[in-house]
């Protein structure tokens, strides 16, 4: 018996570490406690503390609203149209006007960061979007709302739309338009304002991608660094850019790349 008494005092030892770390005194998250006022198990933080990664408010990365961005004067005419007691205000970040919205990029962007931007907008923007930007993407191919595409018609006659109907005189499915002509920005045609999304300051594209907006959600989930957004949007701008360019606009050698015959089948000689 002498023997196993010092056995049964260590494995008790054990059982009882075991029982320490599998019910540890620690609080759980929300758990109650009286050892702070009004039975809290943590402290609240202080006003004005961030962690260490979280950008402010006023960042570069963070600030695409310009001052009147941030705190926009009630549109008398849009107001008049949804409200007539005119007594509700478009929201901060309202697309009433495109001084809303910064012009210039945070940082100055390289080659690598349209790289980036191209790789970012292809695995999350293109299904919708289209590779160029043409709302032509998979997405809306199977019938889903289709956004508006970037570009605008040359001639000025091609209108904006999102879904389409069935016309009951044809019974073929017809699209529905939207109102705006195409390459237009749907936010900015709500607040009665004709933008093209060619011309609309980045820091509208960039909240687009950030907050989302009709039927598109939004992508800081998806795109969680900032920075990596405005690569989406400067992504954005060279296609807009790729679409509407003329050979005058190109350097020597991609005209000569351009003049190049094209070879139809694989081993066929010029």
């Amino acid at each position: 018996m002498k023997h196993y008494l010092p056995l049964f005092a260590v494995f008790s030892l054990f059982a009882g570490c075991q029982q320490k770390m599998a019910d540890q005194p620690a609080h759980r998250p929300y758990e109650e406690s009286s050892m702070f006022p009004n039975n809290q198990s943590v402290r609240p933080l202080e006003s004005g503390v961030i962690h260490r990664n979280q950008k402010l408010s006023d960042d570069a990365f963070l600030t695409w609203l310009t001052p009147a961005g941030k705190s926009i004067p009630a549109d008398a005419e849009w107001l008049k149209s949804v409200d007539p007691t005119g007594k509700t205000a478009p929201p901060p970040g309202a697309p009433t006007s495109n001084d809303n919205f910064v012009k210039e990029f945070p940082f100055e962007l390289h080659e690598e960061d349209f790289r980036r931007g191209q790789v970012l907008y292809n695995a999350n923007c293109a299904l919708c979007h289209g590779g160029a930007g043409h709302a032509n993407g998979k997405i809306p191919e199977r019938g889903f709302l289709r956004p508006p595409s970037y570009h605008t018609d040359v001639n000025a006659v091609a209108k904006d739309w999102s879904t389409l109907s069935i016309n009951k005189e044809t019974a073929k499915a017809e699209p529905s338009y939207t109102g705006n002509p195409q390459g237009t920005s749907r936010g900015f045609y709500r607040y009665g304002k004709e933008q093209p999304l060619k011309t609309v300051n980045v820091g509208y594209i960039f909240q687009v991608i950030t907050w989302g907006y009709g039927g598109m959600a939004s992508h800081d989930t998806q795109i969680p660094d900032a920075a990596d957004r405005w690569r989406v949007v400067g992504y954005v701008r060279a296609l807009q850019m790729s679409q509407a360019a003329s050979t005058a606009d190109l350097t020597d050698e991609l005209k000569k790349r351009l003049d190049q015959p094209k070879t139809a089948k694989t081993g066929e000689k010029h």
